[in-house]
């Protein structure tokens, strides 16, 4: 599929931004990086491949588009935010972080833990903000209206942490010709869990879409489906088994709770859709160099548990 197909596939499904909206962001701080998973602790330098692929998960991200406040603090300002180790080291209390506008920061790191689940998004709890009625607003919507409740209609955060398990055999390779059965694929998992932090299965604009028959009523999802889609026991997830289509082939969603272990999966437009209806202004994503899709292996089921992705 082309960039100008694509583009007309995501303005028929009604995802294209508005011209007003400003790009996303997305920075990624190995601070809490302290079992070496993207950085060499001997000698301090970092894993140049494991990095580069994280922010390739990222550039899949690269067409959303919106309005998101910075956050500086100033006299009389303050305001902390708990976090899960990215490394799964003590808890960490961050304090009065200063974020650009327009920028999310995601924590991340690594380490071994139960042998088979992949990784976990946590989005901050114990948030608390006090100074100016802009600076609150700023760090706790980032300037979004409506974002809480059982009517919300979008989302804004200032972002999470994201662990990944350094115990599994995983693939870190950009060209999915290199993927083979027994290895997962790191840039799917981290493309997955980026979109946990963008909201994905944890917006109170998210779950507001979903009918006590638990399907997603999202308009866009539904235009890009054709019927209202199913979500997964826990809500977090389109069902498992979700098809779609990327690159105008049909393909499991990326966002359901289930992947091939030895193949990528990428972003398809119904998970995209999904994202367009939690409040981001969602335009077409060029496609990388190496986005055709390669190899069957084991099946790999991505958590029972919300947002955690395990083999089953």
């Amino acid at each position: 599929m082309t960039l100008r197909s694509s583009i007309a596939a995501l303005s028929a499904a009604g995802l294209l931004a508005m011209p007003s909206a400003h790009a996303l962001v997305i920075e990624f701080d190995y601070t809490y990086d302290t079992k070496g998973f993207f950085t060499d602790l001997e000698t301090g330098a970092p894993i140049v491949e494991r990095r580069s692929l994280l922010e390739e998960a990222a550039s899949f991200y690269s067409g959303f588009t919106d309005s998101l406040s910075a956050i500086a603090p100033q006299a009389g300002d303050s305001w902390s935010v708990r976090i899960t180790h990215p490394s799964l080291g003590p808890t960490v209390t961050l304090t009065d972080l200063t974020l650009a506008a327009d920028t999310l920061r995601i924590y991340v790191g690594g380490s071994e833990s139960a042998p088979g689940v992949l990784g976990f998004a946590r989005l901050g709890s114990n948030l608390t903000a006090s100074g100016s009625d802009e600076f609150v607003d700023a760090v706790t919507t980032r300037g979004q209206t409506n974002t809480t409740g059982v009517n919300a209609t979008d989302y804004g955060t200032w972002g999470g942490s994201i662990w990944f398990n350094a115990a599994n055999a995983w693939y870190f390779g950009s060209d999915p010709a290199g993927l083979t059965p027994g290895h997962p694929d790191f840039l799917t998992t981290a493309i997955h869990e980026i979109g946990h932090i963008l909201g994905f299965g944890e917006a109170d604009a998210w779950y507001a879409r979903i009918n006590d028959d638990g399907y997603f009523t999202g308009a866009h999802s539904v235009a890009a489906y054709g019927d209202p889609v199913p979500v997964d026991q826990y809500g977090a997830h389109w069902a498992s088994g979700t098809m779609s289509t990327y690159a105008g082939l049909p393909q499991q969603t990326l966002m359901d709770p289930s992947t091939r272990s030895g193949t990528r999966e990428l972003p398809t437009v119904l998970d995209y859709a999904g994202f367009a209806d939690i409040g981001w202004q969602v335009s077409a994503v060029p496609e990388p160099q190496h986005a055709a899709l390669f190899g069957l292996g084991a099946l790999t089921v991505i958590a029972a548990a919300r947002r955690r992705r395990k083999p089953a």
